[in-house]
């Protein structure tokens, strides 16, 4: 049977790949937060979320921002893959979404929002409801769809786990295409990725503990040694030559 690396030793590759390059790492992740939290701040700011109309603007403007965030999400994956590849990094490598494919970055973000949410419509469906019978009885069901909501919307982050590498790798693929790879060799992979992602609760933990300040150094860690998973799933792939 095929032995794959174990988390431990991923992160292990991850730390020894980040020395010397958290003055390049931390600029870059401050940037793009300063940047997201700006925007999101000057839209959002003059609604008024206590009224139903102002929530489902802000709903509107927030799944907006996260399609927006896909170009970010790319530049940041070329930045991580780049250090496990062994390659030079600069703070501007997390623009590399806006010059390299920005379409496909927004398109593989929005088709994934969009299956979250569709795992969520029975949900939505059971609130609507609720709001006209206003029965407790509702609350049993609408437990059992926020859970089966919650499950299937984990199951859906790890099949496409991979799609940013992929559109990285394989700058040919249309977004529909880096969907399917990704569910394709994520395939017997799951588990092992959600275990790699539950590992790093403790360390988020500390990090929000430490004012935040601690996630400067967590989230280069975690997303490297994301970077260094994918690596050895398309190594597999290849017989052991990554590509």
């Amino acid at each position: 049977m095929e032995r794959h690396a174990t988390s431990a030793e991923l992160k292990a590759r991850a730390k020894g790949q980040l020395l010397g390059k958290y003055g390049t790492i931390i600029p870059a992740i401050l940037i793009v937060e300063i940047i997201m939290f700006a925007i999101t701040s000057v839209i959002t700011l003059p609604l008024d979320t206590r009224t139903m109309p102002g929530l489902i603007v802000s709903f509107i403007i927030e799944c907006l921002l996260q399609l927006f965030a896909g170009i970010f999400i790319a530049g940041q994956t070329y930045l991580y893959l780049n250090i496990s590849c062994g390659g030079n990094i600069r703070v501007s490598d997390v623009f590399y979404g806006f010059t390299h494919h920005p379409d496909k970055a927004i398109l593989i973000q929005l088709y994934q929002l969009l299956l979250m949410l569709a795992s969520f419509v029975p949900l939505f469906l059971l609130l609507a409801l609720w709001m006209v019978i206003d029965s407790l009885y509702m609350l049993i069901p609408i437990t059992i769809a926020f859970c089966f909501g919650l499950v299937a919307s984990v199951i859906i982050s790890l099949m496409y786990s991979q799609c940013y590498f992929v559109m990285l790798d394989f700058p040919d693929f249309s977004a529909i295409q880096c969907l399917r790879f990704s569910r394709k060799i994520m395939k017997g992979s799951k588990a092992r990725r959600f275990y790699l992602d539950v590992s790093f609760i403790p360390l988020y933990l500390l990090g929000f503990l430490t004012c935040c300040i601690g996630l400067l150094f967590v989230i280069p860690y975690m997303n490297t040694t994301y970077s260094n998973f994918y690596l050895e799933l398309m190594s597999k792939r290849n017989g052991g030559n990554v590509q």
